[in-house]
C-alpha cells in the first residue's frame, strides 16, 4: 500500500511539472519535468521486474554442523526476469528450534545483477544442538533511493537444519582394558573359544557335525547350523543419564557431548558401539566404523533432558543385553549409591563413570565419587560443566583433552 500511495504522489508531482512547464515555460520546469519523466520510468520499471515471482534454491543439499561452531547457509535467488542491478535485497529466514520452539531469524543484505539472480550468505555465530525447521521466508527489494521496497514471502518447504553435538574427546571405556584388568584375559580367551549362540541358520557345505543344532533341524526337516558371535569383548555400552531436568540444562549439554566422544573413540577403536539414553523414549541405537558416527551423533542432537527412569536400572538392563564382555560407559551429572552398587557388580568389565559437575561445585565432593567410583573398580572422569575440556578425577587431564578437540571438532 505504501508504493501505491508513493506512485500516486509521484504521478501528481510529475502532472504539476507538466502543467507548470506547458503553461508558463522556462528552463527550470523542464528540468523538473525531465527529472520527474525519468525518476517516474525508473519505478516504474523497478515495480515491473521486482513484480515477477522469485525462487530461493538451497547450495547445500544437507544442512549439518557443529554445535558451537558459526553456521553459513548459502542461498541462490532467481527471479522470473530480468531485474535492475540498482537497489539491494533484504533476505530473511525464520527457522524454529522443535524441542525448545525458539526462534531463530537469519538475514542477509544482498546486490542483484542484471541476469536476475543473486546469492546470498546467512551467518549465524553458533548454535545449540537440535534440530531447526524453517517456518518462513521472505525477499524485500528496494531501490537505490529508498523509495520503491517491495517484500515478497517464498514458500519455505520442509527444509531442516540438524546441529550435531561437538563429541568431548575422552578415553573409551574399553581402551586400555587389558592392562587395567589383567584379570580378564583369560576368561576372554575362554570365552572366545566357546562363542555364545544366538540363532540358527541353513547347514552349509563343510560344517562340522559339531556345528548342527538338531533341535532346529528335527523342526524345520532340513539341516541347522548353529549362528554363533563371540561375548561381546568388542563391544562398547554408552549410557546417557536425560533424567537431569531443565535446570541442569548447561551440564545435559556438557554431558551429551562426552557421551559423544566416548561414541566417537570406541569407533575409532574397531568396536561395536551401543548408544543407549534414559529419555521417556528410551532411545538406542548401534554403529561400528568410524563413518557410522553421524547415526549416533543424530540421536544425540535430538534427545531432551525429560527422563523419568531409574538410570541404575536402565544401565543393568542395557549391560545385560550388550553381553557379558562389552565395555560399559556411564554419562550421568548425579551419581548415587544405586550407580556405584551397580559399577561393583560389573566390576569384571570394563567400566568408566563421566560425573558432569557443575562449575561451582565442591571440589571435595567430586574427589569423594572419585574414591568412591576407584574403588568400585571403574575408571572416573569429572568433567565441568560448559567446559571443553576433560579432567579425570577433577584434574590433570584437561590439556591433553584439550589439545584433541580441534581435531575432534574438525
Amino acid at each position: 500500500m505504501a508504493n501505491v500511495f508513493k506512485l500516486l504522489w509521484m504521478l501528481g508531482c510529475w502532472a504539476g511539472c507538466w502543467y507548470w512547464a506547458a503553461a508558463y515555460g522556462g528552463r527550470s520546469a523542464w528540468i523538473c519535468f525531465y527529472g520527474m519523466s525519468t525518476l517516474l520510468l525508473y519505478i516504474t520499471l523497478g515495480c515491473i521486474g521486482w513484480s515477477r515471482p522469485v525462487r530461493v534454491e538451497r547450495l547445500q543439499q544437507q544442512l549439518r554442523c557443529w554445535s558451537g561452531d558459526p553456521v553459513e547457509l548459502p542461498v541462490r535467488l532467481r527471479f522470473g526476469g530480468r531485474v535492475l542491478p540498482l537497489g539491494w535485497l533484504l533476505v530473511e529466514q525464520r527457522w524454529t528450534h522443535t524441542g525448545t520452539g525458539e526462534p531463530l531469524w537469519l538475514r542477509d543484505i544482498v546486490t542483484p545483477v542484471f541476469s536476475g539472480s543473486a546469492e546470498a550468505r546467512l551467518r549465524v555465530p553458533s548454535l545449540p544442538r537440535g534440530l531447526y525447521v524453517l517456518e518462513a521466508s521472505s525477499v524485500t527489494a528496494s531501490d537505490v533511493f529508498g523509495l520503491l521496497r517491495i517484500r515478497r514471502r517464498i514458500k519455505a518447504g520442509r527444509q531442516q537444519l540438524l546441529v550435531l553435538p561437538k563429541p568431548l574427546p575422552l578415553p573409551a571405556a574399553a581402551e586400555g582394558a587389558g592392562e587395567e584388568h589383567p584379570r580378564l584375559k583369560p576368561q576372554l580367551q575362554r570365552q572366545a573359544a566357546s562363542p555364545l549362540v544366538y540363532g540358527t541358520r541353513p547347514y552349509a557345505p563343510g560344517d562340522p557335525l559339531n556345528r548342527v543344532h538338531w533341535r532346529s533341524t528335527a523342526r524345520a526337516g532340513a539341516l541347522r547350523a548353529k549362528e554363533s558371535e563371540q561375548p561381546g569383548a568388542d563391544r562398547l555400552l554408552v549410557c546417557l543419564d536425560a533424567a537431569m531436568g531443565v535446570p541442569n540444562a548447561e551440564a545435559f549439554g556438557t554431558a551429551v557431548r562426552a557421551a559423544a566422544g566416548l561414541a566417537q573413540r570406541g569407533l575409532q577403536l574397531g568396536l561395536t558401539v551401543r548408544l543407549a539414553v534414559t529419555d521417556r523414549q528410551g532411545r538406542t541405537a548401534e554403529a561400528r566404523g568410524r563413518e557410522r558416527l553421524a547415526e549416533l551423533l543424530e540421536l544425540l542432537a535430538l534427545v531432551p533432558c525429560d527422563g523419568d527412569r531409574p538410570f541404575a536400572a536402565s544401565v543393568q538392563r542395557e549391560a545385560l543385553h550388550t553381553g557379558p564382555w562389552a565395555g560399559v560407559a556411564i554419562v550421568t551429572a548425579q551419581p548415587d549409591e544405586q550407580l556405584l552398587k551397580l559399577a561393583y557388580r560389573l566390576r569384571e568389565r570394563a567400566v568408566h563413570l563421566v560425573y558432569v559437575h557443575g562449575r561451582g561445585s565442591d571440589p571435595a565432593a567430586v574427589q569423594q565419587w572419585k574414591r568412591q567410583a576407584e574403588a568400585a573398580g571403574c575408571r572416573f572422569t569429572a568433567v565441568t560443566a560448559d567446559s571443553r575440556y576433560a579432567a579425570e578425577g577433577g584434574e590433570g587431564y584437561g590439556a591433553e583433552a584439550g589439545q584433541t578437540a580441534a581435531a575432534a571438532g574438525a
